[in-house]
């Protein structure tokens, strides 16, 4: 039997969204689960070093029923992420597929590993 869903006896449920966070040759990539959102209710944002990610889950309106267990969390929920001075903020690529939003951060050229040649023979006159 299920009892009554009392709101008042709810714990306060954690405002931040579950995120992993890898890396793939040049690019890092984060998959933040979204589950029962909108696109439209998504927001990113990215401000200085900054990238925010913000979204709003709707509590269904239905003046009909009767909440009995009510355990998946609404309202809105945030996300930081710093991102280092390697990190290309301004060609950040999104995408939004079956309630995972996937997020690709390019490393800057600057930034990335390259090959340093070297110079054989003497460079010295005699």
């Amino acid at each position: 039997m299920f009892y009554r869903y009392d709101p008042q006896r709810v714990p306060q449920q954690r405002r931040t969204l579950n995120a992993d966070v890898y890396r793939l040759g040049d690019t890092f990539h984060v998959e933040i689960d979204v589950p029962g959102v909108d696109l439209e209710d998504i927001d990113l944002e990215v401000e200085k070093k900054q990238l925010t990610v913000t979204v709003e889950r709707r509590d269904l309106v239905d003046t009909e029923r009767t909440d009995v267990i009510k355990g998946r969390p609404t309202g809105t929920f945030r996300r930081r992420f710093f991102l280092s001075d390697s990190l290309d903020g301004e060609n950040i690529e999104a995408s939004y597929d079956r309630g995972v939003l996937r997020l690709s951060v390019p490393v800057i050229e600057t930034a990335k590993a390259r090959k340093i040649a070297i110079a054989s023979g003497s460079s010295v006159d005699n």
